[in-house]
């Protein structure tokens, strides 16, 4: 049976869930999903589940770990298409390339780097709202982000020698 805990999460928290899911994964139907999956761990570990306010940050904390998950993994396999889009010239719009960089720099990064990275430079929270929300110390979350920069840093000085 289910625990009365849990629905009331949901009915608390789901829409703010389901956005967060839906800005991650830019796709409603992606996103439904993710907010079930996501409850449906909140179930199976509302034991450890904290109280009042920190059980959003929590909440949140999953939703961020799964859809990155999801993300990483579904940019693994190859998609089918009916067919091929035309050629839009040599050089596709620079806004693309940055999104496609960005998601490439946080896929690359080890699970304990990118939710921060996400949290920090995509979400725009403050390092101490990132450490609240991650359950670590504003001090590891300044570690991690250095981390992942300087990761970035190389790749993308790869990336470049690449090119040239």
């Amino acid at each position: 049976m289910a625990d009365p805990r849990v629905a009331e999460l949901y009915r608390k928290y789901g829409p703010t869930i389901y956005s967060r899911c839906r800005r991650l994964l830019r796709d409603d139907v992606a996103a439904e999903d993710a907010t079930q999956e996501v409850f449906l761990r909140v179930l199976r570990h509302i034991e450890a589940a904290p109280q009042e306010q920190a059980a959003l940050a929590w909440i949140y904390r999953i939703s961020t770990n799964y859809c990155l998950n999801w993300l990483r993994d579904r940019s693994r396999q190859a998609e089918p298409v009916e067919e091929l889009p035309e050629a839009v010239g040599e050089h596709p719009e620079p806004l693309m390339l940055d999104r496609d960089l960005a998601m490439r720099l946080v896929m690359r990064a080890p699970d304990k780097l990118r939710a921060p990275a996400v949290l920090y430079y995509v979400d725009g929270l403050e390092q101490e709202q990132v450490a609240k929300a991650l359950g670590v110390s504003r001090r590891t979350v300044i570690n991690r982000l250095g981390q992942f920069a300087s990761r970035a840093r190389k790749f993308i000085s790869r990336e470049e020698v690449r090119h040239e």
